[in-house]
């Protein structure tokens, strides 16, 4: 997985409950992927799209990480917490844009290439409605254009009220030129409890592109908020039970099938 130039990813995402009560949703949504700082951001030109200002589109830096005006010191820590060895290149970012000044992330994706444009990590950083982050670092020993990235790790952060923090995710991740897919699956004893996929077509980021997507853009947050909160509000009146908030401890190793 090389770098790409800055895209708008349309398509959607859907979620899929399998115990102890079944429940699925779908909902379109379009993300962006862009570089998080240097002159390939730089050469990004669109009268509606903005870095770090208010516009119709926008990315903000503070959405993600430490909530800084630069990612890089961030995404540097990460990679030295997990005792990456090389020299950090440019830094992609995959998320949900801002639309007139609203965003919500449930998961964030960079990937980290060294300075030969090999990918060489990929840091997956999940949002909750508490204000929370947590990131899950993967470090590659090796990448190969085309191939399918698998890791996991133990479930160490509160996300759905519907589920305590025991567990392992597992992720997938498959991006080629024109096209992504993202598959992030709870196990527990052994059992696939809650998978959640996103699907998108890979298009320039362009006037031309976010003017042509004005359905996914116009209610991103709105849906992405809305079918969090639909689903929260089915899956209590079908009797699940609450947990409260609790943290743990970090452990991440990679996972190949």
């Amino acid at each position: 997985m090389t770098p790409l130039p800055a895209s708008l990813l349309d398509g959607d995402v859907g979620h899929s409950r399998l115990g102890p009560k079944r429940h699925s949703l779908r909902y379109r949504m379009a993300s962006i992927l862009l570089d998080i700082d240097g002159p390939d951001r730089d050469r990004i030109r669109s009268p509606l799209f903005s870095v770090n200002r208010f516009n119709l589109v926008s990315f903000q830096a503070r959405d993600h990480g430490r909530g800084e005006a630069e990612l890089r010191p961030w995404v540097q820590d990460q990679l030295d917490d997990a005792a990456a060895d090389f020299p950090l290149g440019r830094v992609q970012i995959l998320a949900a844009p801002r639309v007139l000044g609203l965003v919500f992330n449930p998961v964030t994706v960079l990937f980290c290439h060294d300075r030969s444009a090999a990918l060489r990590a990929v840091i997956f950083q999940v949002s909750n409605f508490h204000g929370g982050r947590h990131a899950y670092t993967f470090v590659l020993p090796r990448a190969t254009a085309g191939e399918s990235l698998r890791f996991s790790s133990r479930k160490r952060f509160f996300v759905s009220p519907f589920n305590d923090t025991n567990g392992e995710y597992r992720f997938r991740l498959d991006r080629d030129q024109t096209g992504l897919r993202l598959a992030i699956q709870l196990y527990r004893d052994g059992a696939c409890v809650l998978s959640a996929v996103q699907k998108c077509t890979i298009r320039p980021l362009t006037t031309r592109n976010l003017v042509r997507a004005p359905f996914s853009l116009a209610f991103n947050t709105i849906k992405i908020v809305g079918a969090i909160l639909l689903e929260a509000l089915r899956l209590r009146l079908k009797g699940l039970r609450l947990y409260t908030p609790r943290h743990g401890s970090i452990d991440t190793r990679p996972w190949r099938q």
